[in-house]
């Protein structure tokens, strides 16, 4: 089997070719947590193959650089799992689990996000950040799909980007439960899978169709 028919057979986000010819390798990381068995198997695959070391990125994965294609298939086996387990990662903050300022469990809720998400499937990638309060440390207003936490409920917001287009999302609803903001969130979802063009992000696609349109999507005759 060929290096390239190994990686592609590896789950999405696994291992990722560089320019100098060796890989990064992704160890799978679910709301930026890592247990003990994960960062002993990191360690010892670093140690083992003589790698600098591991990076973390603003995604809130690890990622192990500069690893040769002669050890890639044994750093990936030593690794364990790798790769995304969900096909939309959604990056949260602490929340109130570990911030003073959290005024709503953004951990929590990020987990159940992430499988409501994965019923969709969508014309380009999603970012989407949890935050629990309105300093937005998990950068909701800029995702695809936001919520970020105040005393009341949650602030749910779509169409943003950080890219090198910058578009400050719009927001859909405002002190809304948990459950009422997923159901937002879907039919926002629904509209956009449905409307879509291929590859078009929802920062561009809300410019080309209005948020009116998401909104009337969504909410129907009831605003």
């Amino acid at each position: 089997m060929s290096i390239e028919e190994y990686i592609e057979g590896l789950p999405k986000g696994a291992v990722r070719a560089r320019k100098d010819g060796t890989y990064t390798v992704v160890p799978r990381m679910r709301l930026g947590q890592m247990d003990a068995a994960l960062l002993h198997a990191v360690s010892r695959a670093v140690e083992k193959y003589g790698l600098p070391g591991v990076r973390l990125a603003a995604s809130q994965r690890m990622m192990i650089d500069n690893v040769p294609e002669v050890a890639l298939r044994e750093v990936v086996e030593a690794v364990g799992l790798v790769g995304d387990c969900f096909a939309h990662k959604v990056q949260p903050c602490l929340g109130s689990a570990g911030c003073k300022l959290g005024q709503q469990d953004s951990m929590g809720a990020a987990d159940r996000l992430e499988r409501v998400l994965a019923g969709f499937t969508l014309p380009a990638k999603l970012k989407t950040g949890v935050s629990g309060c309105p300093m937005c440390c998990a950068e909701s207003m800029v995702r695809d799909v936001g919520l970020f936490g105040r005393k009341h409920g949650w602030t749910v917001s779509f169409g943003g980007n950080g890219g090198k287009r910058v578009r400050k999302a719009d927001i859909l609803a405002e002190d809304v439960t948990e459950g009422e903001a997923f159901e937002i969130i879907s039919r926002a979802l629904a509209f956009y899978a449905e409307h879509g063009k291929v590859k078009e992000r929802t920062a561009r696609f809300v410019e080309r169709v209005g948020i009116e349109a998401v909104k009337d999507a969504v909410f129907g005759g009831e605003r």
